[in-house]
C-alpha cells in the first residue's frame, strides 16, 4: 500500500496515537477524508479513512486490511556495539531488509555500552520504526538492549536455528555463500543467528565461546570491511538467498 504510513500497534483502537497524530495533522496537513495506511508493527497493514483530525487525537475508520507473512526465514543478528553513526545506519538497513531481531552486544573490544542506555533504546526503535514506515516493511523488529555476548549465544528461541554464523578474519574462515549452501542441503532454512564483531572483530576467547555454541566462522570476502558495512553486506546476502523468492 502506497502514501503515507501510521503505526498503530492496536488496529482496532480506531484512532492514532497523540506523536503520530501531531505528525498526521502538523507536518504532513491531513485532512479528515483522507486516506492513509496503518500498521501494527506485527505484518498487518491496513487501509484507512481519517474519520477527524484533531491535533492529538486523529480517528480513523478501517477500510481493508491486509497480512504481510512472516519471512520464511527468521534472521537474528548480533551486532557489537559500534559508534553511534554506525549503529543507527545499520540499525535502518536492518529493519528494511527483514531481520528479525537486532541484538546490540557488549563485546571485549566494542565501543562502550552507550550513556542513558533507556534513551538511546528508544532512539534506536524510532529508528527501526522511520524504516519501516519508509520501506513498506510491516514487520517490526526486536532491539533488546545491550547485553554480553553470552546473552546472545544462549537466548531461547521457539525455532532453533539451522545455522548459526560468525564473520570472521580468521584464516579457516568458509566463503557465507558455501556455509549457506550447506544449511541448504539439510532442508528448509527457517533460522539463522549471525555475529558481526567490532573493528578489529571479536577477541579470541569470544570466538571460541561462539563456536563452541555452533557458530561457524564466515568469510565475507578479501577485503576489511567496517562492522556497520559488513552487517548491512551479510543482511542482504542472506535476504536475497533466504527470503526472496528465485
Amino acid at each position: 500500500m502506497a502514501g503515507h504510513r501510521f503505526y498503530q500497534p492496536d488496529l482496532t483502537s480506531g484512532h492514532l496515537s497523540p506523536e503520530e497524530s501531531h505528525h498526521a495533522v502538523h507536518v504532513l496537513r491531513l485532512r479528515r477524508g483522507d486516506s492513509a495506511a496503518v500498521f501494527d508493527g506485527r505484518g498487518t497493514e491496513a487501509r484507512v479513512r481519517l474519520a477527524s483530525t484533531e491535533p492529538e487525537r486523529v480517528s480513523f475508520e478501517t477500510l481493508s486490511t491486509v497480512k504481510t507473512p512472516r519471512p520464511s526465514c527468521r534472521i537474528r543478528f548480533g551486532q557489537a556495539l559500534i559508534k553511534p553513526a554506525g549503529m543507527e545506519l545499520l540499525i535502518q538497513k536492518l529493519t528494511e531488509l527483514g531481520v528479525a531481531e537486532i541484538w546490540p552486544i557488549a563485546s571485549e573490544r566494542s565501543v562502550s555500552k552507550p550513556e542513558g542506555e533507556k534513551r538511546i533504546s528508544s532512539r534506536w526503535q524510532a529508528i527501526a520504526l522511520s524504516a519501516c514506515k519508509q520501506s513498506g516493511q510491516n514487520w517490526l523488529p526486536k532491539i533488546p538492549e545491550a547485553a554480553p555476548l553470552d546473552t546472545f549465544l544462549t537466548a531461547p528461541d521457539l525455532a532453533p536455528p539451522i545455522a548459526r554464523i560468525i564473520g570472521s578474519l580468521q584464516p579457516e574462515a568458509r566463503p557465507l555463500s558455501s556455509i549457506v549452501a550447506d544449511a541448504k542441503m539439510q532442508g528448509v532454512i527457517s533460522a539463522v543467528d549471525m555475529l558481526i564483531g567490532p573493528e578489529g572483530d571479536f577477541s579470541p576467547a569470544e570466538i571460541g565461546r561462539a563456536r563452541a555454541a555452533g557458530f561457524r566462522p564466515a568469510s565475507l570476502g578479501p577485503l576489511v570491511l567496517r562492522s556497520e558495512t559488513a552487517s548491512i553486506f551479510v543482511a542482504a546476502a542472506l535476504h536475497y538467498e533466504l527470503n526472496l523468492p528465485h
